[in-house]
């Protein structure tokens, strides 16, 4: 059974939550705990705000019509886990939970009764849980601030899950929706994980070359997306679950990884499995501030991927900045943590190797020593993108250009030129790209007449038809032979640069040279005065 718990659903029942706590005396308790200035709080005000609102979801929970005949257990648990999620937000520093869970025979309301008995006998539970902490017999457990009593009831709230769990067989086909978080069978799923990913909107038929990198990372991805939640394990044994790629700029390794990630994610959606892709950016791992990065770097894997509600694939792009910094003589110790941090990941020293994540990474040339390529465990593969005239024309007839065919009046022969022509003049996948977008953008270079924009959007796509001009393969030769003078323009420029630059440091060298000399002859003349 599916069923969706909006926020509207929630803010009705809102005011009846704040009542049932209220007349549980969780407001009084909190501030007896810890005054303030004021007579409460603001942590207690938002510890109550967070029992009442994962309270209103259930209550609104109880209500809906596809849910009525779930046991209560299923609603303690989802108030258990709402709490958690919210309570835990108010925490700066989450703290570890309990994994036991109380005795069952304790928690018979949430065998039998209603949904309603159930969540108000969890309230008043709850309260007396903290009850007893307030006036604990050893003052050394005995409730004295806010935060005290917040990581309190986030015990509790996590013993009850536990306890819920225990009680109730996991309901078939049930999956649940709440603004936070998704009940699929008796596992709570963070609502951030079934977010979009960043990934580019790109499948396996859009790549071009690199078919051995799409067939491992194929591969590794159905090998991933079969790890089995209820039993905790992957059925198949998995060995390597780091897929390294090497290849030079512009030969498709992003837009390869972007289709793996997209084909993991849709295999998981079809298995009901909760999957993400996490895609590793520069400023995840490039802080200034000692020590930081190497901890962002830990904190992603630990929380998000390790630890992921359901599997989880990474991307990592041009991995081998990272690496550069281990042959500088003058590396930083910020450098230093972060390559003893993703050392640890490569090897497995840091995270499981349980099947349940993969890590793609890729780098456009292979400036690693021996202790760094030694932790790969397998050879890197080589992205080699498009290199035959064949694999040039399918990418920019077939791929890039893909439904523009009508207006393009060039022949098979006139294809296969184009094609060896960017073989000659070493074309790289990107190249293709801007080739692509030059040719769209002349074929539709026109002005819209002014009914244009008023006009609905497939009214809008029929009129960019008629308006449309034909590019013919002469022209995509000009443009081609425009391309590569503007690279080559630019290369030469960049080195010319690069040159004056090195002239410069060769000069100032040469200065601090003559400078240090004239200084040593002033001083032995100085001496033998």
């Amino acid at each position: 059974m599916k069923a969706r718990i909006e926020t509207a659903d929630l803010e009705h029942e809102l005011g009846r939550a704040r009542a049932l706590i209220a007349a549980a005396g969780l407001p009084g308790l909190l501030a007896r705990v810890d005054a303030g200035a004021f007579g409460t709080t603001p942590l207690n005000l938002e510890t109550l705000d967070a029992v009442s609102r994962a309270l209103a979801t259930c209550l609104a929970a109880a209500k809906h019509p596809a849910l009525g005949t779930l046991p209560p257990a299923v609603f303690g648990l989802l108030f258990a886990e709402e709490a958690l999620d919210r309570l835990g937000a108010l925490s700066s520093a989450p703290e570890s939970l309990p994994p036991a869970g109380f005795a069952a025979t304790q928690y018979g309301d949430l065998v039998r009764g209603t949904a309603q008995d159930a969540l108000e006998a969890i309230v008043r539970d709850g309260v007396n849980f903290v009850r007893f902490y307030q006036s604990h017999a050893d003052g050394s457990k005995r409730l004295a601030r806010d935060s005290e009593t917040l990581r309190c009831l986030r015990s509790y709230f996590s013993l009850l899950a536990q306890t819920a769990r225990k009680l109730q067989e996991e309901p078939a086909g049930l999956e649940l929706q709440t603004p936070r978080l998704t009940l699929v069978g008796l596992r709570a799923v963070p609502a951030a994980a079934e977010e979009p990913s960043d990934l580019l909107p790109v499948t396996f038929d859009d790549i071009v070359g690199n078919e051995d990198f799409a067939k491992a990372g194929r591969r590794l991805a159905r090998d991933v997306a079969g790890f089995d939640l209820k039993a905790g394990k992957n059925p198949k044994r998995m060995r390597n679950q780091v897929l390294f790629v090497l290849g030079s700029p512009g030969c498709g390794k992003t837009v390869t990884a972007h289709a793996i990630g997209n084909y993991f994610l849709g295999l998981c959606d079809k298995a009901g499995l909760p999957g993400r892709m996490r895609v590793i950016r520069r400023t995840d791992w490039a802080s200034s501030y000692q020590n930081q990065s190497a901890n962002t770097l830990l904190e992603i894997f630990r929380e998000e991927v390790f630890n992921a509600p359901g599997v989880c694939g990474v991307y990592w792009p041009d991995i081998d900045t990272a690496f550069a910094a281990r042959s500088d003589g003058d590396i930083r110790q910020e450098e230093r943590a972060n390559l003893g941090a993703i050392f640890g990941i490569l090897d497995g020293t840091i995270g499981p190797k349980n099947g349940r994540w993969f890590l793609v990474c890729d780098a456009n040339t292979l400036r690693m020593d021996e202790a760094t390529l030694s932790r790969l465990s397998q050879a890197p593969l080589k992205a080699l993108g498009p290199v035959s005239p064949d694999s040039f024309v399918k990418l920019l007839r077939d791929v890039k250009l893909r439904g523009k065919e009508a207006w393009l009046p060039i022949s098979p022969e006139e294809w296969l030129a184009l094609g060896r022509r960017c073989v000659e003049e070493k074309l790289s996948g990107r190249s293709v790209d801007a080739l692509a977008g030059r040719i769209l953008t002349e074929m539709e270079d026109f002005e819209e007449p002014d009914e244009y924009f008023s006009l609905p959007f497939e009214e809008k796509q029929k009129l960019i038809d008629r308006l449309s001009r034909n590019i013919p393969a002469a022209r995509v030769q000009d443009l081609i032979t425009d391309h590569v003078r503007f690279e080559r323009e630019s290369q030469a420029k960049a080195e010319a640069d690069r040159f004056l630059d090195r002239v410069k440091e060769i000069r100032f060298h040469l200065s601090a040279q003559a400078a240090a000399a004239s200084l040593a002859r002033e001083r032995e003349k100085s001496g033998g005065s």
